[in-house]
């Protein structure tokens, strides 16, 4: 699998979950227009839910995927009782936004629950974007990596739409990899799917042409995976060939930015290469070398 686009597929994951850090969770979007952000990198939380962060800091989506990729490289293998065990200790100890899904897991672990039975009924769409380090590891092995998506997933999301979800946003990254037509992909690879998954992309294609704002407000700024699939396919349809351009305007669209950008993160970077996600907002990230240290841990571990 081309490197290059693997390295663009992850960093475009966290610096979208970064960039969208000083915007996240304001739905107002003249709020947002009228604030003092930067768009040319990254900006202090202007809300409350991440008072305790700073610029270039990752939301706790970002968090997650980060003890994701930590987990895969020190461990040499994603194994949902191993990585389980290290969320459980992070998160036990974290200090960022708890939210609902996360809660409900913790205390599914607490009670006993085993590993794929105490999830959360959490339709969020922000598990599907912290999956980008399982991609990282297993995207020469299309099996092995749908299967260990869907652990991932139903670790804190027991929800069939997400199952699905994550299994088709898996495709769509592998086909972008792959150097297939990212319209092509999203339209062939919903025929695999059921009529929910293939009317939220309906919805996406056919907003394409809309001002990104105008068609996220109709689709929903929340958090679910009703409201942000549709997002997520306008934004990688829209913006197919400007990683920074779909950032902006992600942002500027409001709401759960950082759940949909993470996705369309790793498709753009799939998709154009690691130099389309601007090289000074991947030095900006606070967990910049973090990061390097645990892809060259990755990378040796895939030559042996």
């Amino acid at each position: 699998m081309d490197r290059n686009k693997l390295l663009g597929m992850l960093w475009g994951a966290y610096v979208a979950d970064a960039y969208a850090l000083g915007a996240h969770w304001i739905y107002n979007v003249d709020e947002i227009k009228d604030s003092a952000l930067s768009y040319e990198g990254f900006n202090d939380p202007l809300t409350e839910y991440h008072n305790d962060k700073k610029a270039g800091e990752f939301t706790h989506y970002g968090d997650q995927s980060l003890w994701l990729l930590e987990s895969i490289a020190l461990e040499n293998e994603f194994t949902l009782s191993l990585f389980s065990e290290r969320w459980k200790k992070y998160m036990i100890e974290y200090n960022g936004y708890l939210d609902g899904a996360s809660s409900a897991t913790l205390l599914g672990l607490r009670d006993g629950k085993g590993v794929l039975g105490c999830g959360s009924t959490s339709k969020d769409l922000s598990v599907i974007g912290r999956m980008a380090p399982l991609i990282y590891k297993y995207a020469d092995s299309m099996d092995k990596l749908i299967e260990n998506v869907k652990l991932h997933t139903v670790f804190t999301h027991m929800t069939k739409e997400l199952v699905q979800g994550g299994g088709f946003f898996t495709e769509i990254v592998v086909a972008m990899l792959l150097g297939v037509d990212v319209q092509k992909a999203v339209e062939d690879s919903a025929q695999g799917y059921d009529e929910k998954i293939q009317h939220w992309v309906k919805l996406g294609i056919v907003s394409k042409d809309y001002d990104t704002r105008e068609a996220i407000k109709d689709f929903g700024q929340s958090c679910s995976v009703e409201n942000g699939f549709p997002g997520v396919i306008h934004l990688i349809l829209k913006y197919a060939d400007d990683y920074k351009g779909a950032m902006i305007a992600n942002v500027k669209a409001g709401g759960d930015s950082a759940a949909r950008g993470m996705v369309v993160g790793m498709i753009l970077g799939a998709r154009n290469g690691v130099d389309a996600v601007p090289n000074e907002w991947r030095n900006a990230l606070t967990h910049s070398d973090d990061i390097k240290k645990l892809l060259k841990i990755i990378d040796e571990q895939k030559s042996n």
